[in-house]
């Protein structure tokens, strides 16, 4: 299969049901979407709820199957079919932003619609189980899943985020000087600016309340596994600014914190890697592996 190829099971239908639905924000009124996917079949018993927000410049129906774009670049799977698979819902926010389309990054507004929906999907006629909620994300998806759980940990019961975004700050810059041409061409450290409402150094409140680095003591109350990788080019020095220390300041607050990290190229894969390989790093995921660990979990 070509790395852009697209997948041949993309025909197949889903044997999950999905509805969307459209709600006004408690935050600030705007009107908001989210698509439920459930069991094909109505339950007789509250269900599972997973948030999965999404990465950035993707949308949700992308992360949820095929990924950006309608290609998988040859492993992108997604959510698809595990809500009738694992009998659970799956809440896929389409993203509260201002400025800039697909690029939420946590923003408060974000986070709390989220919340909201663990009180309000009875509203549309889904009935959760409260005390098994999860959250699950990639990337920019990862960074508003550590932050849901880090400021709602009472809330959400356990959380996995592939190649987050912990510091927005560090990575803002990360991205306003990398040396690699097609992160620079797509200019997302301005992006970032537009819809933060300025640069780190103009707002850094703003980045900070959307960082997981601000939450470390909600974060040491929720079951954790965090993936992630220092060979990756999209969010870089994982090892020093991102994944990594968030877990050694989860630790240093709390050792016994159910916070657990993995550098899922330590040891496996080539020792070299190319340009290309190292978007395929950040890119990487296992959404129905998530699935099965959170729901080990429960309040």
């Amino acid at each position: 299969m070509s790395l852009y190829e697209e997948r041949p099971d993309s025909v197949r239908p889903d044997p999950s049901r999905k509805d969307t639905f459209e709600f006004s924000s408690p935050v600030d009124g705007c009107q908001v979407k989210v698509d439920i996917y459930s069991p094909s079949s109505k339950p007789d018993k509250a269900l599972p709820l997973l948030f999965g927000p999404h990465p950035i410049g993707w949308t949700a129906s992308e992360d949820y199957h095929l990924g950006f774009d309608g290609y998988t670049r040859g492993y992108h799977r997604g959510y698809f079919g595990l809500a009738d698979k694992y009998q659970i819902l799956i809440a896929m926010p389409h993203g509260h932003q201002h400025r800039e389309d697909l690029c939420s990054l946590a923003g408060p507004e974000q986070i709390e619609d989220m919340a909201y929906l663990i009180r309000s999907l009875s509203d549309f006629g889904y009935s959760v189980d409260r005390s098994r909620v999860y959250a699950c994300g990639l990337s920019m998806g990862g960074q508003e899943t550590l932050v849901l759980a880090g400021k709602h940990p009472d809330q959400i019961t356990a959380v996995v985020a592939f190649n987050p975004i912990v510091d927005l700050a560090a990575w803002h810059e990360e991205l306003a000087t990398s040396t690699v041409l097609e992160i620079r061409e797509y200019d997302t450290a301005t992006r970032i600016a537009h819809e933060v409402g300025g640069t780190p150094g103009e707002v850094p409140e703003k980045y900070t309340e959307r960082s997981a680095t601000h939450y470390i003591e909600g974060l040491a109350q929720v079951p954790t596994l965090a993936f992630w990788s220092d060979c990756e080019i999209i969010i870089p020095r994982q090892l020093t600014r991102h994944t990594y220390p968030l877990y050694q300041r989860v630790k240093a607050l709390n050792p016994n914190s159910p916070f657990a990290e993995y550098n899922h190229t330590h040891i496996h894969g080539p020792i070299e890697f190319d340009q290309r390989t190292r978007w395929q790093l950040h890119e990487w995921n296992d959404y129905e592996l998530a699935i099965r660990w959170l729901l080990c979990h429960q309040k």
